[in-house]
């Protein structure tokens, strides 16, 4: 119950484009900790992947006092206009 809360919280925040999976684990204390992961769009500068997250935990804090630990994973979209992009825009650093 407490996952389907949190996910309609997450897809109701703006800026969010997708709720990926939500997991409700049991700290050593037994309180609940949240982890989810949260998309958000290719052009979502980080400011405001950073201000919606903070919004988010505190509205999940709201319907769930209980909650000691929020944890979000923001995933953003890579644009994407090919399905097979071509390899000469990977860039793959050496060690050397």
């Amino acid at each position: 119950m407490l996952a389907s809360t949190i996910r309609e919280l997450l897809l109701a925040a703006p800026g969010v484009q997708s709720v990926g999976t939500i997991d409700v684990l049991e700290s050593a204390g037994g309180a609940p900790v949240v982890i989810a992961r949260v998309g958000f769009g290719p052009n979502t500068p980080v400011a405001d992947v950073v201000a919606i997250s903070g919004v988010v935990r505190a509205s999940i804090r709201t319907q769930a006092p209980d909650v000691v630990d929020v944890v979000l994973e923001p995933e953003i979209a890579a644009p994407r206009d090919d399905a097979n992009p071509p390899t000469d825009i990977f860039v793959i650093r050496g060690a050397d």
